[in-house]
């Protein structure tokens, strides 16, 4: 079977940063924004410890992504102001350029495009009546690089960044999500290229929002309980309200995910609130 691995994971940019100074900053410009600016920030054992934690998780997806050995990883993710601003804001995005570059800290990253995957899906997406938009320039940020720094360090591989709008009103509903992702799973289990999916972003947080710094740990726990157990068809009914509530609008690039795997379990579940602003989650989902 072509399609052979799918998994989700945080894109949160202090995941990439040296527990210490590099965190202090990080915190800093939080704290500064959050109501609660006066809380006791994570000490430096804390921060080592998230930051091994996150390791050990990523560890384990990239295990199940170097065992299913594809030929293509696609990354949903989500734009923030970097390459869409309101002058044009797509709902999906499919990059079909030949190749595709990013820098994030002191991180260069460059890889080739599955320009081909990627016209491919938007064909089939027209044909399907899911009207896709796509383009060639664009800039890989921290929403791919995070979790591609630890998944897919060297570009041995093409990826094939689709974009998820999960910002700016309207946002495309958790069904509409699960739709593009069964979608996907449709071509990929006709194409010739072994395919993996990677979702990144959340889990709860709020960046941008008076209430920055809260973190829904019990609606994040609900939701990758759902997975865990292999009732993820049944996330589609959730609405953008309820996840507007638990800032979690970033889960909507999981949903994608959700609909390649469609009642699959997933293997593995990993999450720890970061103590900042983010609730840390990580899910793979053995095909």
């Amino acid at each position: 079977m072509p399609f052979v691995a799918a998994m989700a994971a945080s894109h949160a940019p202090n995941m990439l940063l040296d527990p210490g100074v590099e965190w202090e900053e990080f915190m800093t410009l939080h704290y500064r924004m959050a109501p609660q600016a006066a809380s006791a920030r994570p000490s430096l054992e804390v921060q080592k410890k998230l930051r091994k934690d996150a390791e050990n998780a990523f560890n384990v997806l990239r295990s199940d992504l170097e065992a299913a050995k594809p030929d293509v990883l696609i990354v949903v993710a989500n734009d923030q102001f970097v390459n869409f601003f309101y002058d044009n804001v797509p709902t999906f995005f499919i990059t079909t350029a030949d190749e595709v570059r990013g820098q994030f800290t002191r991180y260069n990253f460059h890889y080739r495009n599955h320009g081909v995957l990627g016209r491919a899906i938007l064909e089939s997406g027209v044909a399907a009546g899911l009207d896709l938009s796509f383009g060639e320039n664009i800039e890989l940020q921290h929403t791919q690089m995070v979790p591609l720094h630890f998944l897919l360090p060297e570009p041995e591989i093409p990826i094939l960044p689709i974009f998820v709008n999960t910002w700016i009103d309207p946002l495309p509903t958790p069904a509409r999500c699960y739709a593009l992702g069964q979608l996907i799973r449709q071509v990929a289990d006709a194409a010739t290229e072994r395919v993996a999916i990677l979702a990144t972003g959340g889990l709860s947080h709020f960046p941008g929002s008076p209430r920055i710094g809260e973190i829904d740990t019990s609606f994040d726990e609900g939701l990758l309980r759902q997975m865990r157990t292999g009732q993820g068809p049944a996330l589609a009914d959730l609405t953008l309200e309820q996840l507007r509530q638990a800032g979690n609008s970033e889960f909507l690039n999981w949903m994608v995910t959700v609909g390649t795997v469609g009642d699959v379990p997933a293997s593995d579940i990993f999450y720890m609130p970061d103590q900042v602003a983010t609730g840390w989650g990580f899910a793979s989902w053995k095909i």
